[in-house]
Parts: C-alpha cells; sequence; structure tokens
C-alpha cells in the first residue's frame, strides 16, 4: 500500500485534474423537490418519464414478481438518477466517484505509467471494462434501456431497511440488505414504431446468505418460440421471410461456438466457453411487436434455449437490431442459476490495486452486498471529481432515502437472522 506522503503527492496531482475530468464526465443535478418521499418509498424518476415504461412491462407468470411489478411500493432507478459509481478507500484518497472518473484519472496521466494503467479497466466509453460495464450479456448491445427496480421487504406492516456503517480503518462504507430483499431489472428495446418493448426482466432476492436469481423471458426455448408463431401466423410457410425463422427455430445445427473472455478482470473472472443461435431477421416486425408485448414472461432458471449435442445456448441472439432481443445480446453464454451469476456479482467492493501490485489504482469495483447498481449517496457533483480528502464532499448519505425510513446507520450484530454480510469472492480487507 502507498504510503500517506505518496499518496498525498499523487492526491495533490489529481486535485489539478477534477475539473478537466468533468468535461467529459458531467452531472445535471435532477430537481427532487417534486418527487414523493414517504415512509418505505421514494421517487428516483419522475412519474410522468417512468409511466411508459411501466405501462410496457409484461405478465409474468410469477405471482411474487407481478405484485412486485405493479406495487406503488416498488422503487424504480436508472442510472442517471441514482449515478452508479465506485468507492475510493485508499489512506487518503477517499470518496464517492462516478464510474466514468476511472477513466479520467488514467487519460491524464499518460506520463505516469502507474496511473496510466487505470486505462485498462475503465474503457473507451468511461465505464468499468467488461464483465463489470453494463447488465450481464448487453456489453456489445445499443438498442436498450435498462431500469432497476428495488422492493424492500416488510416485516409486521413495516419497511426493513438497508443498514449500514463506515469502517473506521479504511473509509469504507458497507450496507446490507436484509432477507426478502429483490432487486431487479426491466430489460426494453425500442421498435421501430418508436415504443420501448420489454424483452426480459431480471430478479435477484436476498436470502440470509445469499442471492437467489431468476430471469424471465416470454420464450424459454427456441420450440417455444416456433411455436407461438405458428399460433399467431396459420399461413407461417407461406411467408418465406417468417418460413426460415421458423425453420432456424426448430434447426439444432444453428448453434455458433462463442467465447467470451475479459482482457481487463482476466484474473478473476475466467473465460466463458459456449455457443450462441444468431436468429435471422424477421422482417414482420408488427409480429415481433405482438410476440414481445402479449405474452407472459416465464421464468428461464435452469431452462436450455437449444441443444446440440454438447452445444447449449441459454437464450437467443439477433442479427437484427429489434428483434426478439436486440443485436449483440450474448446471453445465450450463460445460464440462469446463483453460481453463474456470482461470477461476477461476488466481485463487488474488490480492490482494484489488488489486480496489479506496480499500479496505483485507487478504488474498487462497484457496489456491495453483490449488488451493483445500488448506493445510498446522494448524487451530487463531487462525484465527478477525481480527489477530495473527506466523505463530506461525495459519501453524503442521501437525506431523502433517510426521511422515507429505507435505511439505518446500525451495524447489524453476529447472528441477526434478518442482516448477513455474505462471503466475498477475494481476501477482505475489512475485518467487518
Amino acid at each position: 500500500m502507498l504510503s500517506r506522503v505518496t499518496n498525498a503527492l499523487f492526491g495533490a496531482s489529481l486535485a489539478i485534474m477534477a475539473l478537466e475530468a468533468r468535461a467529459a464526465c458531467e452531472y445535471e443535478p435532477r430537481d427532487t423537490s417534486r418527487l414523493t418521499v414517504r415512509d418505505g418509498y421514494l421517487d428516483f424518476i419522475a412519474p410522468d418519464e417512468l409511466r411508459p415504461f411501466k405501462a410496457a412491462l409484461p405478465r409474468v407468470a410469477d405471482p411474487a414478481l407481478e405484485r412486485i411489478l405493479q406495487s406503488p411500493d416498488t422503487v424504480w432507478y436508472d442510472e442517471e438518477s441514482m449515478v452508479f459509481m465506485y468507492q475510493d478507500s485508499v489512506e487518503v484518497v477517499v470518496g464517492a466517484r462516478a464510474n466514468c472518473v476511472g477513466r479520467m484519472v488514467g487519460e491524464r496521466n499518460a506520463n505516469n505509467p502507474a496511473i496510466h494503467k487505470l486505462v485498462n479497466y475503465f474503457g473507451e466509453d468511461y465505464r468499468f471494462r467488461f464483465p463489470f460495464r453494463t447488465v450481464a450479456g448487453a456489453d456489445d448491445v445499443e438498442n436498450i434501456r435498462s431500469l432497476n427496480f428495488w422492493s424492500p421487504p416488510k416485516a409486521n406492516g413495516q419497511t426493513l431497511p438497508v443498514k449500514y456503517w463506515k469502517n473506521s480503518a479504511r473509509g469504507r462504507w458497507h450496507w446490507l440488505f436484509p432477507v426478502g430483499t429483490v432487486i431487479g431489472e426491466a430489460l426494453f428495446q425500442q421498435g421501430p414504431d418508436g415504443r420501448w418493448h420489454p424483452f426480459e426482466i431480471r430478479t435477484r432476492k436476498r436470502y440470509l446468505d445469499g442471492w437467489a436469481v431468476d430471469l424471465f423471458r416470454p420464450f424459454p426455448t427456441a420450440a417455444s418460440l416456433a411455436s407461438k408463431i405458428q399460433a399467431q401466423r396459420p399461413e407461417w410457410q407461406s411467408d418465406s421471410n417468417v418460413a426460415r425463422f421458423v425453420e432456424h427455430l426448430l434447426d439444432a445445427t444453428t448453434l455458433e461456438s462463442h467465447r467470451l473472455v475479459s482482457e481487463a478482470f482476466g484474473k478473476i473472472f475466467p473465460p466463458i466457453e459456449g455457443a450462441l443461435d444468431v436468429l435471422p431477421e424477421l422482417q414482420d416486425k408488427a409480429l415481433l411487436a405482438s410476440l414481445l408485448d402479449t405474452t407472459t414472461f416465464v421464468s428461464t432458471e435452469g431452462a436450455i434455449w437449444k441443444r446440440n449435442g454438447a452445444k447449449e445456448a441459454y437464450a437467443p441472439a439477433s442479427a437484427a437490431d429489434f428483434g426478439i432481443v436486440p443485436k449483440g445480446y450474448k446471453m445465450g453464454l450463460i445460464p440462469v442459476n446463483e453460481v453463474s451469476c456470482n461470477r461476477c456479482h461476488d466481485q463487488t467492493s474488490r480492490g482494484l490495486g489488488a489486480l496489479e501490485m506496480d499500479v496505483i489504482l485507487y478504488g474498487e469495483i462497484w457496489g456491495e452486498d453483490r449488488i451493483f447498481t445500488w448506493h445510498l449517496f446522494e448524487p451530487h457533483r463531487y462525484m465527478f471529481d477525481t480527489w477530495d480528502d473527506s466523505d463530506s464532499a461525495s459519501r453524503t448519505v442521501n437525506p431523502r432515502l433517510v426521511q422515507s425510513n429505507l435505511i439505518r446507520m446500525e451495524r447489524p450484530a453476529a447472528g441477526d437472522p434478518v442482516y448477513k454480510s455474505l462471503p466475498r469472492g477475494f481476501p477482505d480487507a475489512d475485518a467487518r
């Protein structure tokens, strides 16, 4: 670890870069004065902005999830309203940083190889590189909108808060979600008609020793999609494009071997070997929209989209910008189960400096308690600075979360039946 003197010298250099960083990493504060805050709930997104997406949500064949998606107590947020961020907890270099800041620091230190190596971990779009960049399987997808939802549990009619505390040794802030919490993502793609159509709902539900995962799609298998098209278009064989599409669905030999590799995080994320089933373009966009909008989404946990001998794909891929899934989507390589998802999620808050001994990497991989997108800090322009020397500037607890009683400053005791720290996927520098 760097000495405090060395850190202070680098900190002074980073301070000079703060204004430059904002040029490509801007923050425009949202007006929250008219957003609802009440006990157990708050708005992160204005209702008018959220309304068309909530109206487009699919029916799901899971009563509990259906209630969450329709509940007035479900909290919705996105990257802009939450300001996705990571923490710095290395001696005097502390604070909360918007994910884009890491790239800024590396770019502006080209003459300092140790700091410049940050560009290896943050891409040219100023996000963490794969596999921590965005929602799984969507790194190459452009036609996508992701909305996050948070459903806090209740006990005796009272909402159970997220509990948080600060580690005094390193300045790291921690938080734990109570058992029963559901964190999810609703994924949409934009059709030629300009409307956003749902194509996937993802959920993580906290139990005492982990997070149970599930993923809901309109069609768990290629055969189920083929059957639905044949039912909706009885004359499907007379349309050469539709016929070719259905024939592809029913052909097991269409699977193509594919490999996912993370050059940036290869030390902790082994390559994924698998197969993709790239569907041809279905020209009948009205049919596609109907398939996405009117089909009840079902769980795909353990489902296999298509199999050919040893090859398996767990979801479709697409050659079209607007399809059953958008172009570039690669969840066909990732089975829906807790072990698979934890390859990334158990790395939340891992210190970047542990990945290369000769590199000065301030900060950790974003997230805490195996959730990437959620944090308790108030979005603020100081999150877009590259340097500060106190929590008061960038790690201010969001007062709206406090007002809603959705968070509580309290470190749970050992053996708490509702709040439990989960094992890390790496050596934990903080004794919690």
